[in-house]
Parts: structure tokens; sequence; C-alpha cells
């Protein structure tokens, strides 16, 4: 997957970029109603410069799996537990189900930190459209005719 956005951050070899959010997006909103994302990347750029990066569609598909599959996993988990030891207590099953959902987030969360370690898991810097060559055939000034 090949995305464009907009450098809007610079800090040492690590920038800042912001994407406009997919059409695809539009159908889900799991990310409330923000109409832009925002992802470190390492790379040389200027603020403003357009930049082009890509993550191999196989790892943004093992990326989705993860973050939704496991979360559910933790939940239904939590719900069978907590129907085994507390069968007839329908608050305590619904405290298990959730301890299983917020066991599995925080496991989420260790594993986007570990995986993001690793290089082929993190997004890479194809090409970078400095900031004045955006605005070059975008913007037509008076002609000197």
């Amino acid at each position: 997957m090949i995305r464009s956005g907009k450098v809007v951050q610079t800090q040492g070899d690590t920038l800042k970029v912001c994407f406009s959010r997919l059409e695809a997006c539009d159908s889900c909103n799991m990310c409330g109603s923000r109409d832009e994302a925002t992802v470190s990347i390492k790379g040389q750029a200027q603020v403003g410069d357009r930049v082009e990066v890509e993550m191999p569609d196989a790892q943004v598909l093992k990326v989705s799996l993860l973050t939704y599959v496991i979360p559910l996993i933790g939940l239904l988990l939590g719900l069978w537990l907590g129907t085994m030891f507390f069968s007839g207590n329908d608050f305590a099953v619904l405290i298990a189900a959730l301890a299983g959902l917020v066991a599995a987030l925080i496991l989420v969360k260790l594993l986007d930190k570990q995986l993001g370690k690793t290089a082929h898991w993190q997004p890479r810097l194809i090409s970078v459209l400095p900031a004045e060559e955006n605005l070059e055939g975008q913007v037509a000034g008076p002609s000197s005719d």
C-alpha cells in the first residue's frame, strides 16, 4: 500500500506525516470523525513536503488482523471464563468479559511496541516532492505576455 501525505513536523531523522482519510474508512468510522491521520516515519524531508510512504499490503492486513481479532478473542475468553466461574451472576460475567477485553488491548499495545522496532513492520519513505514543486502547476499566476 502506497500513500501520499504531507510532512507536518520534523525531529532529527523522524518525520511526522499527515495523510487524508481513505474512502474505505467512511463506512468504518472506528477512528471517529477525523479526516486526517498522522504517522511518524524515518527519513529526510522538510515541513510542507509531499511524500510517498509504503507499507507492504501483507503487513497492513496482519496489523488489521491483530488490531481487531485479539481484542475480540480477549472479550470472548473473558465472557467464557466469567460464565464458567460466575454462572448466575450477570454483573460478574460482564466484569470478567471487560477484564478480558482490557487484557487483550494491553497485549495489542505491547505487540505494537515490539513489532514497531522491527524494520519490515514499519512504513518506508519512497519519495519526497519538495514544497516548492507542490505549488508549481497548482497555482496559476498572472501571465506576463
